[in-house]
């Protein structure tokens, strides 16, 4: 096809960066050529990043162009080297060793004070080289349109810039709310910099793009008198993703309880492990036949309460921490498991929220223990018949919602569902949804 129109996208997280947080920018880039729009993506050199998934970069075409810059960084506290025998270290050593335990010193209180100084996000750092090379890009290609994606917000301040500066049409797309979001620093004048903030990206944008009707509603009450346009575009699965899965099924040697993602402080799996310990201790759960798998960051570094809790109730020898999987990686888990877990938030509004990981799951096709208050995603797997809802915050629906799914499993013939798209999930489907986004790019470039 040839490509007359050329759109930027704004997106921090993006391949060989690894994670959820970048499914959604690399499937838009990966099909907006299909529907007549050559993509430039503006990202950050993945100098700091330590969850690098390079396969991802595979699925884009040749088409795509990738521009990078790098972020000034804080950079993690250096190592401060010791020697068995001192007379060996030189005294050149000894300074570097000296400034090392300066700057190891004082790195907690540079992260304490990142609330207090990086606004709206650490990547605000970002921010200086990211509109310079926008301006760039924006120049020598001859952009007409600019699509900006967050997390980080910071995407959107480079947006901003650009706006104002080419007055180019401009969608604002937020996978999560901003200064309604349920996890926020609780700093009152920072809250109020950050609604202006928020505010002037709202006005200056052609399209607010969010993923839930909630987030939509909930952005019309707050900013109504600024927002020209509201649209909605969920998240979703990309079929061609799940094409090399059909041949993987589970061992079948015992029943795989699954969760990929990232925990803390108000998602965490401590009341499922309380909930496990209870069934096997009643004798309702035979041990030898349990397995419970941890796709992400089951404690984030320097933290173990997870950790603890699964020892303090003699779990070690069925929690199995896989850490950080390559994406790929992490839907062969999915596949060759028997339960796929979705624990939520339980913080008041998390009802809102749609996790990402829910059309993964959708997509595999395997029964689903949802971990989640009524809202937006509860609704999804009741329409669609994707597994048991129970309350995240009652041991007792839990261990319910677990003995249902596992006495299943024991019951089962020892078929494989085959992972099938249904037709009436498209509008869950990435393609698809980067044509709904091509459309709104049309609209406001004609």
């Amino acid at each position: 096809m040839n490509q007359s129109k050329k759109v930027l996208i704004i997106a921090y997280l993006f391949p060989p960066i690894g994670g959820g947080g970048v499914q959604r920018a690399l499937k838009m880039a990966k099909y907006l050529n299909q529907y007549g729009w050559q993509v430039h993506v503006l990202t950050v050199e993945p100098i700091y990043h330590v969850s690098l998934d390079e396969s991802l970069l595979n699925q884009l075409p040749e088409t795509v162009i990738i521009h990078r810059t790098q972020e000034f960084s804080f950079g993690a506290p250096p190592a401060v080297a010791v020697s068995a025998d001192s007379s060996e270290t030189d005294n050149s050593n000894q300074k570097k060793n000296v400034k090392s335990a300066v700057k190891a010193a004082l790195f907690p209180t540079l992260k304490k004070m990142k609330k207090y100084a990086l606004i709206p996000d650490d990547q605000i750092l970002w921010f200086p080289s990211a509109t310079k090379k926008g301006l760039e890009i924006i120049r020598e290609h001859q952009i007409d349109a600019i699509f900006s994606t967050s997390g980080p917000y910071t995407n959107h301040l480079v947006g901003l810039r650009l706006k104002k500066k080419t007055r180019l049409p401009w969608i604002v797309d937020f996978r999560d709310p901003w200064t309604q979001n349920m996890h926020r620093p609780g700093v009152a004048w920072r809250e109020k910099v950050e609604e202006k903030m928020e505010r002037n990206v709202l006005r200056e944008a052609d399209i607010l793009l969010t993923v839930t009707r909630s987030f939509a509603n909930d952005f019309q009450r707050k900013f109504g008198n600024v927002i020209k346009r509201t649209e909605v575009i969920h998240n979703g699965f990309d079929p061609e993703d799940y094409q090399q899965l059909a041949t993987i099924a589970s061992d079948r040697q015992r029943c795989s309880f699954i969760y990929t993602g990232i925990f803390y402080q108000e998602r965490n799996p401590r009341l499922f492990l309380q909930a496990i310990h209870e069934l096997l201790a009643e004798g309702k759960l035979k041990r030898d036949l349990i397995e419970l798998k941890f796709a992400g960051v089951f404690d984030y570094p320097g933290y173990t309460e997870n950790m603890d809790c699964a020892q303090a109730l003699g779990l070690e020898d069925i929690v199995k921490v896989l850490g950080h999987l390559p994406h790929q990686e992490a839907l062969i888990e999915l596949k060759s498991s028997d339960v796929l877990l979705l624990i939520a938030d339980t913080a008041p509004g998390s009802g809102r929220y749609i996790p990402g990981k829910l059309f993964e799951y959708m997509a595999i096709g395997k029964p689903i223990l949802a971990l989640s208050l009524p809202g937006e995603s509860t609704a999804i797997i009741e329409q669609y018949g994707l597994g048991q809802v129970v309350n995240p915050t009652s041991k007792e629906e839990i261990k319910a919602g677990i003995m249902i799914l596992y006495e299943q499993w024991l019951n089962q013939d020892g078929t494989e569902r085959s992972t099938v798209i249904e037709p009436s999930t498209s509008m869950y489907q990435r393609k698809t949804q980067a044509g709904m986004l091509a459309k709104l790019l049309d609209q406001i470039t004609t």
